[in-house]
């Protein structure tokens, strides 16, 4: 009896593990794989500090955002309020660095982890990781 308690308490805990240390992107937009390599100089050269830029990839496209020279920050556009809905968020036409969904209008804040900052939804935008190697950008998860 002892063990299949423990047994039984193991799996309980394993699951409860498992689930906390569990990200937002696989309860909220599909999962997608992601490996983009993008030159800073070629393909990154008008993106300057505090600014951002769309690219392809992704669930619903990408916004890449540079808080300064070094740190590039990779945000997919789906609005994590409603995935299904298809529509990807747009640039504030006020502020940069804010976007927001066409569909609820919520406002995610990209150099704040892409956090909501005002509407419906509840979950910051997903975050790819990025690195730089020399002079390329990878973009990847």
């Amino acid at each position: 009896m002892k063990k299949i308690f423990s047994i039984l308490l193991c799996s309980v805990i394993s699951v409860m593990l498992y689930n906390g240390c569990e990200t937002n992107r696989g309860e909220i937009i599909p999962y997608v794989r992601v490996d983009i390599y993008k030159n800073i100089y070629a393909d990154l050269g008008t993106l300057g500090p505090m600014q951002s830029m769309l690219i392809q990839g992704g669930y619903n496209g990408i916004v890449l955002f540079r808080d300064d020279m070094d740190n590039f920050y990779a945000y997919d556009r789906t609005c994590t309020l409603w995935p299904e809905h298809n529509a990807a968020v747009v640039s504030d036409t006020v502020f940069e660095g804010v976007f927001v969904c066409p569909e609820c209008h919520s406002k995610y804040l990209l150099s704040n982890d892409g956090q909501v900052i005002s509407g419906p939804a509840n979950y910051p935008l997903v975050r790819y990781r990025t690195s730089v190697s020399y002079d390329v950008l990878h973009i990847y998860n």
